[in-house]
């Protein structure tokens, strides 16, 4: 039986499939020439020394903005409610990209659920892509890759719906609760409702599918592998699992939540062009909170205790709060205290780490920190902010990035809540 084989089909009119190609250009020697008579001067012009000596940012091969939240360090942070909100990012392809690789004949360009590559660079002209892709017959399978691509599969996903697109090996990943689901810390419940509590592990941010092949959760994205998204608070942030923080400060790639994952064939500006979008759950780029909401003795009639209740914030430091109080209250002031929420993204090739460590010990989670860990950063760095703000359980937002715990060894951690009644009405946005 013969075996399928690839194709690589550029986007340019009658470009050439010769990859890595070396062939001079016309006017190659005129421009060597007046380069060479450039740089003469420049050798008797401080100015012109002073000029050339200084470093030029390489051009990124594909060119990443963060179309939405809006976020310009001159105009003041945009107000996101807890959950709802857009991350959309557009990613262009350079337009000297060598075309798109399927890993069968006779398919051209991927439609939903069907995965592609955008392949940047090959440089020895020979396509050795990793699994899924299908090498083929020799001598182009048994190299090892040295290609610069973005892998894709345009399609949607959503939390508990089964998915049957992206990278097989992401989606498995992200359907395994195990590897790809809520983080879990050491807290205190009553899950056997003996009104006793006990030591439990829970589960914090928003709802991954559980054992579901969604193709949502904890990690690179399945749709769109190469993505790296980041988040310096809440469950993007890996703590230990008594809530303490580890050594080296460690992160979540956020990508397996996104949503969608599209793309343009060849774009008005004449490039391959990603848009990956994701409506933001509730907790996803929130703080965490570990509380003790009953602190101090309790009264049996009111129902509380008499002292401040005490909590941490993502691992950190204990805090007290300036009276008795529950998490109902509490949690909307802390994330509204919060000077911004961070989102970073960028592009790697291939596929993007699941976590990623300061290996440069700068105190941040960047690119820098990808390239040490040995990624091959396709685009540029991407960054916004925007603040945050939440009403209470009463108004249907959830705590799920709050546990419990007993601090004072009382035997109760939590706090009554209180919701009022009353009709529906107008709110002012809040500023």
């Amino acid at each position: 039986m013969k075996l399928p084989v690839f194709s690589i089909l550029t986007l340019a009119v009658g470009a050439s499939l010769a990859i890595g190609a070396s062939t001079p250009q016309p006017g190659a020697s005129a421009a060597f020439h007046a380069g060479t008579i450039a740089n003469a001067h420049a050798r008797n012009d401080p100015r012109q020394t002073a000029s050339a000596a200084k470093p030029t940012k390489p051009t990124p091969l594909v060119k990443l903005d963060i179309d939405s939240p809006q976020y310009k360090p001159t105009l003041p942070y945009g107000i996101e409610f807890a959950s709802g909100w857009p991350l959309v990012i557009h990613a262009i392809g350079s337009p000297d990209a060598l075309g798109i690789a399927m890993n069968a004949a006779p398919m051209q360009f991927p439609g939903i659920d069907q995965t592609g590559y955008l392949i940047l660079q090959d440089p020895d002209a020979c396509l050795e892509l990793p699994p899924p892709f299908f090498r083929g017959d020799p001598p182009c399978s048994t190299e090892p890759s040295d290609e610069a691509y973005v892998e894709f599969t345009p399609g949607v996903d959503l939390a508990g719906v089964h998915d049957s697109g992206g990278n097989p090996a992401l989606s498995a990943a992200l359907g395994n609760a195990s590897v790809s689901g809520e983080p879990q810390y050491d807290g205190v419940g009553d899950p056997d409702g003996d009104f006793q509590l006990d030591d439990v592990e829970v589960p914090v941010g928003p709802d991954t599918g559980g054992g579901v092949s969604d193709g949502v959760g904890y990690g690179a994205d399945d749709d769109l592998p190469g993505l790296v998204l980041l988040s310096p608070h809440g469950p993007g942030l890996v703590l230990n699992p008594d809530f303490s923080r580890p050594a080296i400060k460690t992160q979540r790639n956020l990508a397996g939540f996104l949503n969608t994952v599209a793309y343009e064939l060849r774009s008005a500006g004449g490039s391959t062009t990603f848009d990956a979008t994701m409506v933001v759950p509730t907790g996803l780029i929130a703080p965490l909170m570990k509380i003790d909401a009953c602190y101090g003795n309790f009264d049996t009639v009111g129902g509380i205790c008499d002292g401040p209740a005490h909590y941490q914030i993502d691992g950190g430091p204990m805090l007290t709060a300036s009276s008795p109080t529950g998490p109902q209250s509490l949690y909307p002031e802390v994330l509204a205290a919060v000077p911004y929420y961070e989102v970073r993204a960028f592009l790697v090739s291939g596929v993007a780490p699941s976590v990623l460590s300061d290996l440069n010990h700068d105190g941040q989670v960047t690119a820098s920190d990808a390239r040490l860990a040995g990624y091959n950063v396709l685009s540029n760095e991407e960054v916004v902010r925007v603040r945050q703000y939440s009403t209470d359980i009463c108004t249907g937002v959830p705590l799920v990035d709050v546990f419990y715990a007993d601090f004072d060894h009382n035997g109760r951690a939590t706090a009554p809540f209180v919701c009022p009644a009353g009709p529906g009405h107008i709110t002012p946005i809040p500023r």
